[in-house]
């Protein structure tokens, strides 16, 4: 796909060496990005469709779509990654054919140009990784009209009036929900220790499914500011995770160790991408 050195050059032909397989490295991301547009341009609409006419209150086919068109993008993704890993960091690689023979004979002066070359590189490639992350984005927030708070807020209301309300199948005695559950659920009786199933409502058991967007949206003007930030400044990016994870954990408590977790990874997985 893109040029190599060959063992031994004179310099101007590894300036130009130089030269080509910058010029190559961003066609074929601009490649890539247009690819990546036209999937986001066509998936929306017809991710919002499919939304507003599933009548599945989990919206599962939307869910399908939506998980085929993330794994498309991650696999241009990964070719971005794949390519940059075969064809330009190998012109750093101090163990490699390329560099011993830049600085032993071609001077300061290749020596500065390899390192505009890389940094092109890595700017460019970083570019096309917001992009990425703008497209996912862009395609999980299409699910048409959902007032994801409004939803939320109702169910807080329900849960107050219906805590009370519960008896012991066993005994009769009077029980209350400790708390908001989202599954079904054994509660103990205080009277006999009978073990109760509670079954919270669908609208109830969305709301799991629903928090991760619900935190999403408490949190998108930070997410906002971490786009708007030139260049991408990655420590707003950690404080918008942050914000929305421990959101997303206000929301579903139960879920705090495994949220932690995907939290961590990330955090990681945007940290290795973004230097």
């Amino acid at each position: 796909m893109f040029g190599f050195f060959k063992n031994k050059y004179d310099n101007p032909a590894l300036l130009e060496e130089i030269r080509q397989t910058e010029e190559k490295w961003f066609v074929f991301l601009d490649k890539l990005e247009t690819r990546l547009e036209e999937l986001c341009a066509a998936a929306i609409p017809e991710l919002i469709a499919v939304f507003n006419q599933d009548t599945d209150p989990y919206k599962r086919a939307h869910s399908r779509m939506l998980t085929g068109l993330i794994g498309q993008i991650s696999q241009m993704q990964q070719k971005g990654i794949e390519a940059k890993e075969t064809h330009i960091i190998p012109f750093m690689q101090p163990s490699g054919s390329l560099l011993p023979d830049l600085m032993s004979s071609a001077g300061r002066k290749y020596h500065d140009r390899l390192y505009r070359f890389q940094m092109a590189c890595f700017d460019r490639h970083h570019q096309f990784e917001d992009k990425v992350n703008e497209g996912i984005a862009a395609l999980r927030a299409a699910k048409g009209n959902t007032d994801l708070e409004g939803a939320y807020q109702r169910q807080l209301t329900e849960f107050e009036r219906i805590k009370d309300n519960f008896n012991c199948k066993q005994c009769g005695g009077k029980m209350s929900l400790p708390k908001m559950f989202f599954i079904a659920t054994y509660i103990q009786c205080p009277f006999c220790q009978s073990q109760n199933t509670y079954t919270p409502s669908t609208e109830m058991q969305m709301l799991f499914h629903q928090a991760r967007s619900l935190a999403e949206q408490r949190t998108a003007h930070l997410l906002q500011d971490y786009e708007n930030s030139k260049p991408k400044n990655p420590a707003l990016y950690q404080q918008y995770l942050r914000a929305m994870f421990d959101e997303w954990n206000k929301i579903t408590p139960d879920m705090l160790t495994e949220n932690e977790r995907f939290y961590q990874r990330l955090l990681k997985d945007h940290s290795i991408n973004h230097y």
